[in-house]
């Protein structure tokens, strides 16, 4: 086989196995799911799924990735137009990551999703959670850049500094809104609000009024 078609079969192959893993981790469960019925449901081979993504782990991270990259053009939309008031934008924007994460994968997938970047520190799932990570950071420091550049966060302020708190509470309301089955988006939202409105309080600036 040329070698162009079979780069492309492998591809197909690759889309067959996460399309089967991703129904079945949402209609059987991460843990009930075994590799050899991800095989059967993609027609492949056991040894395919093992030589393709080695372990289970590997292969639900590469499915959140997907989810995560699909999910781009809907959090870029509202970048292109948030609201005007910075603290408004970013609890709307935090909210619009928790419904697409609920959405797309069960609360038992985002639990190993966000602890298998410690049990594999040099891993490919690791690596993955990094790549995770960056999309999110890149399209938030975008919607900060965006309230600087207005004149709505003040123009000293790290925004580097100023992403990695946001995230890490978002990370922390995330984890809880997984780990609790009471809660949806919405009361995950609202735990969130004291906590944005402590950090944002000290580097929003206050719109200048006009003559």
């Amino acid at each position: 086989m040329p070698k162009g078609l079979r780069e492309k079969h492998k591809i197909k192959r690759t889309e067959q196995v996460l399309d089967a893993a991703d129904a079945l981790f949402r209609d059987r469960g991460y843990e009930d799911t075994k590799i050899e019925e991800i095989a059967e449901l993609a027609s492949v081979a056991s040894a395919t799924v093992y030589n393709y993504f080695k372990n289970k782990p590997n292969l639900l991270m590469e499915i959140a990735l997907r989810h995560i990259e699909a999910a781009v053009p809907e959090r870029r939309k509202f970048i292109e137009s948030p609201p005007e008031d910075p603290m408004e934008g970013i609890i709307e924007f935090e909210k619009l990551l928790a419904t697409q994460a609920v959405r797309h994968l069960t609360p038992e997938c985002w639990r190993v999703v966000m602890s298998a970047q410690f049990v594999d520190t040099e891993g490919v799932a690791h690596r993955t959670a990094r790549r995770l990570d960056l999309v999110i950071r890149r399209q938030y420091a975008s919607l900060l850049t965006y309230y600087q550049q207005i004149g709505r966060i003040r123009a000293d302020v790290d925004l580097t500094v100023l992403c990695d708190i946001l995230i890490g509470i978002g990370n922390a309301a995330l984890a809880r809104l997984i780990t609790t089955p009471s809660m949806n988006v919405d009361t995950m939202r609202e735990l969130c609000l004291p906590h944005h409105r402590m950090v944002l309080s000290g580097v929003v600036a206050v719109p200048q009024k006009k003559i």
